[in-house]
């Protein structure tokens, strides 16, 4: 585990049960817990959330963008750097590939 609470070793990551977390299946704006946090192989991150309203557990991916930050496209939060176990309202939106993409995320 990194200083900011980022899971690096593999046994964290099996600890964690991560496999549970899926991709969303639906866009819209949804109160997430953020539960874990894991380097992806492409310069994102990978954030693990639980629904509040529902208890699902998804996966979302943010890219590094300007000033080094890892956030969501019309965000300015580097979710490399928040803690694990606080709440954010989180906007997913649909692409012009059909794939669900991660817009937003406002601290709840």
């Amino acid at each position: 585990m990194n200083p900011y609470g980022i899971l690096t070793s593999y046994e964290e990551r099996m600890k964690a049960n991560l496999q549970r977390y899926q991709r969303p299946e639906k866009a819209g704006t949804f109160r997430l817990r953020l539960d874990h946090r894991t380097w992806g192989k492409r310069m994102c991150l990978f954030c693990y959330f639980t629904d509040l309203d529902t208890g699902e557990k998804i996966r979302l991916a943010c890219w590094r963008g300007a000033g080094e930050r890892y956030a969501p496209r019309k965000c300015t939060i580097d979710f490399a750097k928040v803690r694990d176990r606080t709440c954010w309202r989180c906007t997913l939106a649909v692409n012009v590939y059909g794939i669900i993409d991660w817009i937003d995320a406002e601290q709840l």
